[in-house]
């Protein structure tokens, strides 16, 4: 992995894409990207499946729709759901890096305090998430609804604004 913030952040996502394979495949996803477009389906797969860029979504029969760019994933909602505890994130970079990617990324998680409620996360110029700050890890957020419901994976590579 290259030691930037940006492509750790990149790395984070693809870690927890893996999981929702895994963990959520009959769950319906919305995914924003960066340009202010939404895509929806079921989780597919990563392609390639050696150092993946894309991640394929597919349709309730299991057939291929859209592959969009890890690298330019703001968030994932997964809709009708409660966020699983078995998620696990992959630890901070040591040494962090260094740069301004890194200083916002600090400072966007540093912000977003695990606990806070009614938060609002802007990026790719629309609303992504709305709710409580479950987790707060290097590169991730994760925002829940009541009851841990409709959780949204964020990266804090992606976040414009946050309204609390």
């Amino acid at each position: 992995m290259t030691n930037t913030t940006t492509c750790y952040c990149i790395e984070q996502m693809k870690n927890i894409i893996k999981q929702i394979i895994k963990l959520y495949p009959n769950d319906n996803l919305i995914i924003a990207m960066e340009s202010g477009n939404n895509v929806s389906g079921r989780a597919g797969s990563l392609i390639p499946t050696t150092n993946p860029g894309l991640f394929q979504l597919v349709n309730s029969q299991g057939v291929a729709e859209e592959a969009v760019s890890i690298c330019k994933i703001v968030s994932i909602k997964i809709t009708s759901s409660t966020y699983n505890n078995n998620i696990t994130y992959i630890d901070a970079p040591n040494p962090i890096p260094e740069g301004c990617d890194s200083n916002c990324e600090e400072a966007i998680r540093g912000y977003l305090e695990e606990g806070t409620t009614d938060v609002l996360i802007k990026g790719g110029g629309q609303t992504v998430a709305q709710g409580k700050v479950l987790k707060s890890e290097y590169g991730m957020a994760v925002i829940v609804g009541s009851n841990n419901n409709n959780p949204v994976f964020a990266s804090l590579c992606k976040v414009e604004s946050i309204k609390k």
